[in-house]
């Protein structure tokens, strides 16, 4: 194994903005993937950073998802390590609805993770 792949680190990825317009649909963002396979490969997420910008006064319920399953995001902007163990090249995504029946669709930007990993075996 190369000394890339034993060393902690940690990945950053953004996605397009994405359009929420239903509360019982979930819009899926694009896939948020390390710049380079090698980077996390054999790695475990310890914790990931999340961000997203919806617009003034617009509410979503929002998900990190990676393959095992969707973590709840309390807000627009955060940290979790709901994640840990889990391993860190595996693609994430977000996912979002409207919170309420009354709102319009909306544009959510801005959507990025920071996954911070190290070589800790996988759970």
């Amino acid at each position: 194994m190369s000394s890339l792949a034993l060393a902690a680190g940690s990945w950053v990825a953004t996605a397009p903005s994405v359009q929420v317009a239903m509360v019982d649909r979930p819009t899926r963002s694009a896939l948020l993937v390390p710049p380079s396979p090698e980077l996390a490969r054999g790695q475990a997420i310890g914790q990931v950073s999340w961000r997203f910008q919806p617009p003034t006064g617009g509410e979503v319920d929002a998900w990190l998802c990676h393959v095992a399953g969707c973590v709840p995001l309390p807000g627009p902007r955060g940290q979790t390590a709901a994640l840990k163990g889990m391993p860190a090249d595996s693609p994430l995504h977000f996912q979002f609805t409207l919170r309420g029946h009354g709102q319009r669709v909306m544009t959510l930007q801005g959507l990025q993770v920071i996954v911070n990993h190290d070589h800790k075996r996988y759970r």
